[in-house]
């Protein structure tokens, strides 16, 4: 709890322009940072209900004007998943290189986020606060956020916009859309890892159908680009496909692009569906 008593360090490069109490805790540049993208990187801290909760933000390496921001939702569950350098000079640095803030949350329980992870519970507070975050980054534009969630990351990512999180456009990639049939589809060690953080699907339905967006598609009001592998093993292809449906049918701005040979992540795609999220986020740009 030391790190509860640090100082609110942050420095004229992330003054706050809001009227809200500071939530970015502590700052720290990522010195050794390297990538093939001329970008900068920082690990922060930052206030999500009673927790501190760890994040990281990728900038272009000029610093002197306001970017869109982008807020990356990770995959996974607690440390299983969780961001690394590696990642961040990848997917992250990429779309610094796009021109955009790149904003991201361990969650709570991941890295070194106090807290327990609910799996979309509770816990998209900590999505929902990198509103904030952005607001006291000055080379962020907090009137211009897009999301995109990968895997786990897609029920971060309907659970904010169902929270009426302010944000331009989103897509998905390989995104959990009813968590009860991910239940269903997975082995033994993902049933349990689902059972630990939401409960049993017996004894717990309205857990599941809280955390599936197939079970409230109106709330769907930002317009979503969805990415699936069509050989994906570990979210079902129609996971997507079928929310598709029930949005079009109601008539918002939502697009599907599939991938025949793809699998969970879409490893050998990396461009291909960077490209299409960019042309999707660029739609909705001032």
């Amino acid at each position: 709890m030391i790190r509860r008593f640090v100082a609110l360090l942050i420095v004229l490069l992330f003054t706050g322009c809001s009227s809200e109490e500071p939530v970015l805790v502590e700052k720290n540049e990522l010195s050794n940072f390297t990538s093939e993208y001329d970008v900068s990187a920082w690990e922060v801290v930052y206030e999500s209900d009673d927790y501190l909760i760890d994040g990281y933000v990728v900038s272009p390496i000029d610093q002197s004007e306001r970017y869109p921001t982008l807020v990356i939702n990770r995959g996974g569950n607690r440390n299983f998943g969780e961001i690394d350098e590696e990642w961040l000079a990848h997917m992250h640095a990429y779309w610094a290189d796009q021109g955009y803030t790149v904003i991201s949350s361990q969650y709570r329980e991941g890295g070194n986020s106090e807290g327990v992870d609910e799996f979309g519970g509770n816990d998209v507070n900590d999505v929902l606060q990198l509103e904030y975050v952005a607001q006291e980054i000055e080379f962020a534009d907090e009137d211009e956020i897009y999301m995109f969630g990968l895997s786990r990351g897609g029920v971060m990512t309907y659970r904010a916009i169902q929270e009426g999180m302010e944000i331009r456009a989103a897509a998905t990639l390989g995104g959990v859309s009813d968590l009860m049939e991910t239940y269903e589809a997975r082995g033994i060690n993902m049933k349990r890892v689902l059972v630990d953080l939401v409960g049993h699907p017996a004894e717990e339905p309205e857990e599941y159908e809280k955390r599936s967006a197939m079970a409230w598609p109106e709330d769907i009001s930002v317009p979503l680009l969805l990415l699936h592998g069509e050989k994906d093993e570990q979210v079902p292809y129609n996971q997507s496909t079928d929310l598709y449906e029930e949005l079009h049918e109601r008539g918002h701005e939502v697009k599907l692009v599939t991938y025949e040979e793809g699998d969970h992540g879409l490893h050998d795609y990396f461009e291909d569906y960077n490209r299409e999220v960019l042309k999707w986020f660029n739609t909705y740009e001032n």
